[in-house]
């Protein structure tokens, strides 16, 4: 790990592709933690969760969540860049809408996967499955909101599937995806 990115092979996300499938993440999302919730507390205590979310509070929730998603990838993988947070760098990509966080140095795919999944993990699976286990609706559509946030990310996990954790990955610049050394 020199600091230089890798220009191996890409391996990247289309948008609209993106988009489509995000969607269509949201349905397994909402069986794996909203059906649950439902079957033990039932539906009025899910809408209930549904509108208290989206409120007045939503206002402060989504941004801050915002950041603290991209935070989130940026602090793992900062642990494990040679540079810290020098080699990290975090901006609004105006053509997808979106905020990115961008690794800018190459990291092992195991490191790398880490860093992908952190907020998808932190954000949304675990409240999720805490908001079951101790009735909570308002925690429970948090998770599934941030759980669903996080599909783009759960779709470059998805890509890392066949490599081994000790190769080395890159950050693509400019795309949902990265470089692999394939060597």
């Amino acid at each position: 790990m020199d600091g230089r990115q890798i220009k191996g092979r890409a391996y990247t996300l289309q948008g609209t592709s993106v988009n489509l499938l995000a969607f269509l993440f949201l349905i397994p999302i909402l069986l794996a933690f909203a059906l649950p919730y439902i079957l033990l507390y039932g539906y009025l205590a899910f809408h209930h969760g549904l509108s208290s979310f989206i409120s007045v509070y939503f206002l402060i929730t989504l941004p801050a969540g915002i950041v603290a998603h991209e935070l989130l990838h940026g602090a793992v993988w900062a642990y494990f860049a040679r540079g810290g947070f020098n080699s990290v760098s975090f901006g609004f990509n105006s053509k997808a809408l979106a905020p990115y966080c961008h690794c800018k140095e190459p990291l092992t795919v195991k490191q790398y996967a880490m860093g992908g999944a952190a907020p998808g993990l932190l954000m949304g699976i675990l409240p999720a499955i805490v908001a079951i286990a101790i009735a909570n609706d308002w925690l429970l559509i948090f998770g599934i909101f941030f759980t669903w946030a996080a599909s783009g990310d759960m779709m470059t996990l998805w890509m890392l599937r066949k490599f081994r954790g000790d190769q080395m990955v890159s950050d693509h610049p400019d795309e949902i995806g990265f470089y692999i050394d394939e060597a």
